[in-house]
């Protein structure tokens, strides 16, 4: 996309804001300076790559400092999504959800899009109490979300204004958690050590998907790191978009594969139940894998936490 097109995109969107924020100017915009990537600026907001290119309609990954970018989170809704649903995903509430997307009632529909609450960036004149207007929020949820011990901000601070933020300091027991699936016809499901267990084909051991409970304080980016150095192994790691058509990787803190002439890999991290786990998924590189696979995934997108 041209320098021009990203500019005229952000400066419509920027109007677009203007006119239906109300009493606060907080803005969903990030000014580009020297030096940002979409990967730093996805870090620092919670999106990923694809998320900011699809909200700044852009075809490719080059941005230009002096540039506004909008990092505002929006979403396609799916069948099957409820605001329900989309609230406990996102950490937010179906009050805000529709209170940010002006929905009079609880009825969504699939290829409708939705504002997710997520940031903020300050802008001269804003106040707590005016961003907390616009989003749902009153001013204490909106310090205890930030960790403010004032009313006190500033121009260019980020804000979080999702109505729920997850608790991390109570987390959870990994090695009393047990990931619940059941196989269908012709698989296996069991557990292999603590913390371990594998779905696998009973016809062919090249088809198995490894489930492993990653502690409550796991680094997402040291996870990432130990995936690549795993996945070096066998070949040229390639990090995959996880908001594919396939379900199960959907919501995924990231997906990467690799392969060599034999056999695939995939290795995905991904939060079910508010529980971090790791899926291994190993297949053979031949015809029949186009079915296996996606049989696999199916079965895995219905593992739940007991």
């Amino acid at each position: 996309m041209k320098k021009s097109s990203l500019f005229k995109s952000a400066a419509l969107a920027l109007t677009i804001t203007a006119l239906s924020a109300s009493s606060a100017g907080a803005s969903g915009f990030h000014l580009i300076k020297k030096g940002d990537t979409l990967w730093g600026l996805s870090q620092k907001y919670g999106l990923t790559v694809h998320q900011l290119m699809d909200s700044n309609n852009l075809s490719s990954s080059l941005i230009y400092a002096g540039d506004k970018l909008r990092f505002e989170k929006r979403i396609t809704i799916e069948k099957g999504d409820t605001l329900w649903s989309l609230a406990k995903k996102h950490h937010t509430t179906v009050g805000q959800l529709k209170h940010m997307n002006g929905l009079k009632s609880d009825t969504i529909y699939a290829g409708q899009k939705l504002i997710i609450p997520a940031f903020v960036l300050v802008r001269t004149g804003d106040t707590l109490w005016g961003i907390s207007q616009t989003y749902g929020l009153t001013v204490d949820e909106l310090k205890r979300n930030n960790g403010l011990k004032s009313s006190l901000i500033f121009t260019g601070q980020v804000l979080k204004v999702n109505k729920v933020t997850p608790d991390k300091s109570t987390g959870y027991d990994a090695d009393k958690i047990i990931p619940g699936l059941t196989p269908r016809p012709g698989y296996y499901y069991t557990a292999e050590e603590p913390r371990k267990f594998i779905l696998q084909s009973a016809n062919d051991d090249y088809y198995f998907t490894r489930v492993e409970v990653i502690g409550a304080g796991a680094e997402i980016g040291s996870l990432k790191k130990q995936a690549q150095n795993e996945l070096r192994l066998l070949g040229k790691v390639t990090e995959l978009p996880s908001d594919n058509s396939l379900p199960f990787y959907k919501g995924s803190e990231f997906v990467m594969h690799a392969h060599d002439s034999d056999v695939q890999k995939n290795i995905v991290v991904k939060r079910v139940d508010g529980v971090l786990l790791k899926f291994t998924i190993h297949f053979q590189n031949a015809e029949e894998s186009e079915g296996i696979v996606p049989e696999m995934l199916k079965m895995l997108n219905t593992i739940e936490i007991k």
